[in-house]
């Protein structure tokens, strides 16, 4: 089970790793055309980029010992939700991004949905340990 979790993870920080490559070299210019864009919402775009990144790394950090990483696992998959749900904010106001957003949206929406996984093997591996896991 524990092995089961790390791999979706390690798919799962791919995502957040790429695209934020993508956007921390190329800007708000991969969404638009470069001369709508402006510096403001570039600069903006690149810092979440890397904000992207950062959240790859995390998950990375997690992955070795996600049955000992509770209180983290639960931060960065409410943060990833929390994307979620800005995503499907814009969708209501602006309209539809495309497919490839909402598959993104629909993943980032469900990552809490592996939060009990993460506290099975946390229980697992107190009860193991005999230490005390959070619930």
């Amino acid at each position: 089970m524990k092995r089961s979790l790390q791999l979706i993870l390690g798919v799962l920080s791919l995502l957040p790793l790429v695209i934020g490559t993508l956007g921390l070299v190329h800007g708000a210019s991969l969404l638009a055309s470069t001369e709508t864009v402006a510096p403001r919402l570039d600069s903006q775009y690149r810092f979440m980029s890397a904000w992207d990144i950062g959240l790859a790394v995390i998950v990375w950090w997690i992955i070795p010992r996600v049955e000992h990483e509770t209180h983290l696992f639960r931060i960065v998959s409410g943060a990833v939700c929390l994307g979620g749900v800005g995503r499907l904010v814009a969708w209501r106001v602006t309209g539809s991004p495309g497919w490839a957003f909402l598959v993104v949206m629909t993943i980032e929406l469900l990552v809490p949905l592996l939060i009990p996984w993460q506290a099975h093997l946390a229980r697992e591996a107190g009860r193991l340990s005999g230490e005390r896991q959070p619930p």
